[in-house]
């Protein structure tokens, strides 16, 4: 006869256990991933990639200048004009 049985995954690796303590565990021995980002005047927040050229899309110059631009098509065309 089907029974049923409970796992608990782990939500970083997705690895299934049988017992809940060693689901918290295996979470709990990931390491922590850090992001980089660049934000603006007005809050809006850019992310910064590592491995990405200083000026290339992604990389940290280029957040830093898209980070005070604004999302707004019109007043980023004047933006661009003036600097």
């Amino acid at each position: 006869m089907a029974h049923i049985e409970v796992c608990y995954r782990c939500p970083l690796c997705r690895k299934a256990y049988g017992k809940q303590s060693d689901a918290i565990t295996c979470r709990n021995s990931h390491p922590i991933e850090t992001e980089t980002w660049a934000v603006g005047k007005g809050g809006k927040g850019v992310r910064i990639f590592e491995h990405c050229a200083l000026d290339g899309l992604g990389g940290l110059r280029w957040a830093l200048r898209e980070a005070d631009l604004s999302d707004d098509i019109k007043i980023r065309a004047e933006q661009l004009e003036e600097g």
